[in-house]
């Protein structure tokens, strides 16, 4: 060998070891660069605990991750870091309850505008989101916190997480958990003591999701006093007001609200469903409409508007809102339900039943869409298919009373009576104080024949609702068909006496007293 290519071969083999110390180099800042999970949370609320003052109330509202287990696990762990860090969290044991009052479906992973919304709802100054991800050697683990008020990004963290041994154990144990991981020790309670205004609407909310109204309005009124300008603590109050059905309290709170934050949107839209409630359609069409005039995506609102123009007997109007929800999510159920009521309405029971039928699609445990559609089915004369979804909404709701109540309309149309009987007997043990559950059974009765059995029930009928005209009229058919035609005469007489344009107590009057001369 030369001495020039003994030189070209030392020089070969010493740019190899330098490319080898680089490459080992760079693997070792790699893997330097790689955290724990634990280690990630406690940096990643290190960071952005620099830029929230201590005292800021925060809402963990969501986090994508490869399962609910993992997810609720590391909400849990954020949770306490941010605790030990003096930043208050909104108790996320609410988040199921809040976000069911917004309409909104939980996941792990929400637009900027669901996390906002829920961020208000629970009087939180920033919003808490973040991700886990699978990236093959390694996690990816990002959060992001979005002032509720701006709906801006104002920090976020990004780190990588080691996806070696213990971190598979880890997941696996996870994972392995039957039910989705609920911190107990950040959770409020009914002897939870609060002390501040964020702790009390917490409280309030738990109280709230329980049905505990009262309690829920006195820890609301409480928060209110702390902080006279938390918009939030009013519009709680207000939800729990109108939950109670005491529309006025709620409409002043709801306006308390908007008059602290009028760029809130879901404020006008809980004063719209107060006003709604109250039978008062055009103020809760303007408020609707400003809802969405401030959000021109609030599906809900479109929604809420067009069962508001169906009341108003505007059906064009609600067709194009209900559309215009549909257009928004594809899969929001409520939205179809809401359009095949109006098409119902309209006596357009195939595009009824066709919206039912979507309904029942996107959410098959639905009840009412079941039954509605059943309702187009017998109206149309299909009693067969009508008795097959009342059965079916009687299968998810066992003390559906309507449902049985139409079933017992359809066996008894289909003239299959004893089935009838069994539903409408059905409906008085679920209430056996409903008059017309009597009276339906009379009338099934009297289609068999039973006619002592059937003036038996008309009677009940009447001394529960004395003022009930078909239960007269009913009884004095069971007694024409017995040939007791004075009886048949008095019962007639009455039912007229109560009601002078009963469509069948005039005719049978005069049968009747033509018989019994």
């Amino acid at each position: 060998m030369t001495q020039k290519q003994s030189l070209k071969s030392l020089l070969l083999r010493l740019l190899t070891i330098t490319a080898l110390c680089i490459l080992s180099a760079a693997y070792a800042v790699a893997a330097d660069d790689q955290l724990s999970l634990d280690d990630a949370i406690e940096q990643s609320v290190e960071e952005l605990s620099v830029k929230l003052k201590a005292g800021t109330r925060v809402a963990i509202v969501a986090f994508e991750a490869e399962n609910d287990n993992i997810a609720g696990y590391v909400m849990d762990e954020l949770t306490g870091a941010f605790v030990n860090s003096r930043i208050e969290v909104a108790d996320r044991n609410n988040l199921p309850y809040v976000y069911k009052e917004l309409g909104f479906q939980m996941s792990g992973d929400v637009s900027d505008k669901t996390a906002q919304s829920v961020g208000k709802f629970v009087a939180a100054q920033y919003v808490i989101t973040g991700q886990l991800l699978n990236t093959g050697s390694s996690y990816r683990y990002r959060i992001n916190a979005i002032n509720v008020e701006t709906a801006v990004h104002e920090g976020s963290v990004r780190l990588n997480v080691q996806n070696d041994r213990d971190f598979k154990k880890l997941l696996a144990v996870i994972t392995k958990n039957n039910s989705v991981t609920r911190s107990a020790k950040y959770a409020v309670t009914e002897n939870t003591r609060p002390t501040t205004a964020g702790t009390y609407i917490d409280r309030g909310l738990h109280f709230a999701s329980r049905g505990e109204y009262d309690m829920a309005i006195e820890d609301f009124s409480e928060a209110i006093k702390l902080d006279p300008n938390d918009a939030n603590a009013y519009f709680s109050r207000g939800n729990a007001y109108t939950k109670k059905g005491d529309y006025d309290r709620a409409i002043a709170d709801f306006s308390q609200a908007i008059k602290i934050d009028p760029n809130d949107a879901v404020a006008y839209n809980n004063r719209g469903g107060a006003y709604h409630e109250k039978g008062d359609y055009d103020r809760a069409i303007a408020d609707y409409s400003q809802a969405i005039k401030i959000d021109p995506n609030y599906k809900a609102a479109y929604s809420n508007r067009g069962i508001a123009y169906d009341d108003k007997v505007n059906y064009d109007r609600a067709i194009a809102d209900y559309s215009q929800a549909i257009k928004l999510d594809p899969n929001y159920a409520k939205a179809y339900y809401g359009r095949g009521i109006t098409y119902k309405n309209k006596g357009d029971y195939d595009r009824a039943i066709a919206d039912y039928s979507q309904a029942i699609k996107i959410d098959p445990n639905d009840a009412d869409a079941y039954y509605n559609r059943g309702i187009a089915y017998k109206n149309k004369g299909d009693y067969d298919r009508a008795i097959a979804d009342f059965s079916q909404a009687i299968k998810i709701d066992p003390n559906y009373a309507d449902a049985y109540t139409n079933r017992g309309f359809a066996y008894a149309n289909k003239r299959d009576f004893d089935r009838a009987i069994a539903d409408f007997s059905q409906v008085i043990k679920i209430d056996p104080n409903k008059a017309v559950a009597y009276n339906n059974r009379g009338i099934a009765y009297a289609g068999k024949g039973d006619y002592d059995r059937a003036i038996a029930d008309f009677s009940h009928a009447i001394k529960i609702d004395p003022n009930n005209a078909d239960a007269y009229n009913g009884r004095g058919n069971a007694y024409y068909d017995k040939g007791e035609y004075n009886r048949a005469i008095a019962d007639y007489t009455q039912a007229l006496k109560l009601n002078p344009n009963h469509p069948y107590a005039k005719k049978w009057l005069e049968e009747a007293k033509k018989k019994a001369r």
